[in-house]
């Protein structure tokens, strides 16, 4: 059986707290790096500027966002 030729094989990458799978796409608006979590099947498509400014981004933020990783809580 012949895979999707709009993608790349996933890379898996993983740990004792997540699994994420990680994919190279092409949209039609151009490449896309796709991030689906394991777990809940969320994802999310990146274009290539979107991932570079991650690389813009102190560590420390990465902390704050993890801290409520799916949004603030309603009060």
């Amino acid at each position: 059986m012949q895979g999707n030729p709009a993608t790349d094989e996933p890379i898996v990458i993983g740990n004792e707290f997540s699994e994420v799978h990680v994919t190279k796409v092409r949209t039609r608006n151009g490449m896309r790096l796709r991030i689906r979590d394991a777990k809940s099947d969320r994802e999310i498509l990146l274009c290539p500027l979107a991932l570079e400014s991650l690389t813009w981004q102190n560590p420390d933020l990465f902390t704050e966002l993890l801290s409520t990783p799916y949004g603030p809580e309603d009060e």
